[in-house]
């Protein structure tokens, strides 16, 4: 199964990368459901939607925002 056209896949380098992890760190937020699990798995590596990403972040941010209130 290949990637939707226009959809940006991340390799877990690159979500490491991105908020500044290792891997254990994105292990440990998978298993308490703070990012979404990946939503392809190609050769054994997981990768992860971009846009799922993002989601997430907001969802994050706008409870993060509605506790302090």
């Amino acid at each position: 199964m290949g990637a939707e056209k226009g959809k940006r896949l991340l390799t877990m380098r690159a979500l490491c990368e991105r908020y500044s992890v290792v891997d254990r760190t994105i292990d440990r937020w998978l298993a308490a459901g703070i990012l979404p699990q990946p939503s392809a798995i190609i050769q054994h590596r997981r990768y992860w939607d971009e846009a799922d990403l993002v989601s997430r972040e907001r969802d994050l941010a706008r409870k993060a925002g509605e506790a302090t209130t």
